[in-house]
């Protein structure tokens, strides 16, 4: 029964570190082809953490620039950033301090800078240490620019005035 309740303790306390974490700025309006999206992975608990950042369909958006860690998610320059390519664009980050009086508190964390690539949606998803398990998602939607889309429309008036 001790070990049950231990063991219960662990997982609340690691679930609980997980949940600590969001995904802030995401665009609530869609982005145009070559726009950028900035958005921040906040942390509203003080400590360490781990995780993975990816983004679902690089064929729509994709990284603009490695993600990078604002100062207070890089406290004493412990903080790490690595790239895995394969299977598309993968970063792992470890959120850390190596200094004890310089510890990391909760705050903003991780700027992720996204461009959109073509029309669709997807979503930049927030992976916990584990890389399988999704702890949160921020859906980006990219449409034609507007010019574009003028274009389109003025070819559409042509083949129908041809009719």
């Amino acid at each position: 029964m001790t070990k049950v309740l231990a063991l219960m303790l662990v997982l609340g306390l690691a679930s609980g570190a997980s949940a600590a974490l969001t995904l802030v700025g995401a665009p609530t309006q869609p982005i145009g082809i070559g726009e950028t999206a900035a958005i921040t992975v906040h942390n509203s608990q003080d400590g360490a953490y781990d995780g993975w950042l990816k983004i679902e369909d690089e064929s729509i958006a994709k990284f603009d620039k490695a993600p990078e860690f604002t100062a207070a998610g890089n406290p004493a320059g412990g903080s790490t950033m690595a790239l895995f390519q394969d299977n598309g664009d993968w970063y792992q980050f470890m959120v850390a301090s190596t200094n004890p009086s310089q510890p990391v508190l909760a705050g903003d964390h991780i700027l992720v800078s996204v461009i959109g690539v073509a029309e669709g949606t997807t979503r930049l998803n927030l992976y916990a240490p584990n890389g399988l398990d999704i702890i949160r998602s921020a859906d980006i939607s990219v449409i034609p620019e507007p010019a574009t889309i003028a274009l389109l429309g003025l070819g559409a008036l042509c083949l129908r005035r041809r009719k």
